[in-house]
């Protein structure tokens, strides 16, 4: 009987040490994953927030080019109209920037068949000395399958005044290649 009591409790001892060993690797493992989630987020803020200095950049100096340069091949070959969109993103922006907010930036990511893809939505609100703007874009970071895709997609950028006026739903059923212009406004 006392052979049996030792042998139980060998196996209760065990199965304790089995179960600590498991949440300490489950516990190193998730720390794991939290830190490299950390450092995407922080790696994706420093992504979005060097498209948005650039397109303001763009913006305030005229430079057409410098602007059209950002989007991608794909969003170029698409737009109905690039250069009319640029030409009406920048008659529409007024100011310099005096301060933007952090901003929004979800992240899509997507791994299939070895390949992958990763796509920003960032959302920032400008305030400059003449007025405050909502600006959206979609910036497609990587496509390992189709590099074509890889730059700005979509930009669309408002009046945060105007935010009840104008058809704005960040890409959502608006989401179109190139800038986005309002219907009221003639192309």
């Amino acid at each position: 009987m006392n052979i049996k009591r030792l042998m139980l409790f060998i196996i209760i001892i065990t199965l304790s040490l089995g179960l600590i060993a498991c949440s300490s690797v489950k516990s190193n493992l998730m720390k794991a994953r939290e830190s490299a989630l950390n450092a995407d987020i922080s790696n994706d803020n420093k992504i979005g927030n060097a498209r948005i200095k650039k397109i303001i950049e763009c913006l305030e100096s005229n430079d057409k080019k410098g602007l059209k340069k950002i989007f991608s091949p794909k969003a170029l070959k698409e737009a109905k109209d690039i250069d009319g969109g640029i030409d009406y993103i920048m008659a529409f922006y007024k100011g310099k920037m005096k301060s933007r907010d952090e901003g929004t930036i979800p992240t899509k990511d997507l791994v299939e068949d070895g390949e992958r893809k990763s796509e920003l939505d960032c959302k920032y609100v400008v305030t400059t000395n003449k007025d405050r703007y909502i600006v959206f874009f979609i910036d497609q970071t990587v496509d390992t399958k189709n590099p074509d895709n890889v730059g700005i997609f979509m930009l669309q950028i408002i009046k945060e005044s105007d935010r009840d006026k104008v058809k704005f739903d960040f890409g959502g059923k608006s989401k179109c290649a190139g800038i986005y212009r309002p219907a009221t406004v003639k192309k």
